[in-house]
């Protein structure tokens, strides 16, 4: 983000949008020249903006390109350089409200996979029978429940007025690789019938690996976790 005598000028990209196609305004995280992090709203529709829409194993999901947009002073929330801890204060809340949904999405891929175990019928025997397959089960089942009561503890910590920055960054880390990993464990039963993209499985197969990434990865929680617990001096 540049100063102009009028404003400002946003150059740079933000290269995985959730649903950028639909949007009518963006909020963006921007650093200045002095290496502050500002919020911004810009416009959709502003000159200089492309939005590229990414193909591949996605979920509505797209590259938005600023190429010299002018931005006016008052486009920017609240005062230069206190926007990044106003943003860590907002993640702290809304991280947990995503890992709901993925634990919400893991408790489907277990349900319809278990009752797949009791309706698929092999040498004459439902297939939920065979120990290897009860052990993918199992395993999806133990990543559905780290994922969950990582996510209660956090929201229970932020229903009691605690601090929550450490938990939030936990449960995105949990609840991102238990869903990513359910969907592993899930194919694992489903063989065949789970790669038709017309099946439930492949579109939580993609989401899950959407969400992977989504506000960082695994790791990248992991170290904000860390940060948190044990803050540098």
């Amino acid at each position: 983000l540049t100063k102009t005598p009028g404003g400002y000028l946003l150059n740079g990209a933000k290269r995985f949008v959730f649903d950028a196609e639909a949007a009518t305004t963006f909020l963006v995280a921007a650093r200045t020249e002095e290496g502050k992090v500002v919020l911004l709203i810009v416009d959709r529709n502003q000159p200089g903006i492309t939005v590229r829409r990414h193909t591949g194993f996605l979920v509505s999901m797209a590259e938005v390109v600023f190429n010299n947009v002018e931005i006016a002073p008052a486009a920017l929330l609240g005062p230069t350089g206190a926007s990044w801890g106003s943003l860590e204060l907002a993640l702290e809340k809304t991280l947990p409200i995503l890992c709901a949904y993925q634990v919400g999405a893991s408790q489907e891929v277990f349900d319809i996979t278990c009752e797949y175990t009791r309706n698929r019928i092999v040498f004459g025997q439902p297939i939920g029978r065979f120990q290897r397959v009860q052990d993918h089960c199992v395993d999806l089942s133990i990543h559905l429940d780290a994922a969950r009561w990582a996510t209660y503890e956090t929201l229970w910590r932020i229903d009691s007025g605690l601090s929550a920055r450490a938990a939030s960054h936990e449960a995105k880390a949990v609840a991102s690789e238990g869903y990513y990993q359910a969907t592993n464990y899930a194919h694992m039963v489903w063989a065949g019938p789970g790669t038709d993209y017309g099946h439930p499985m492949m579109a939580h197969s993609v989401l899950a690996h959407t969400l992977y990434q989504y506000l960082g990865t695994p790791a990248h929680h992991k170290r904000l976790m860390m940060d948190a617990l044990y803050p540098r001096a």
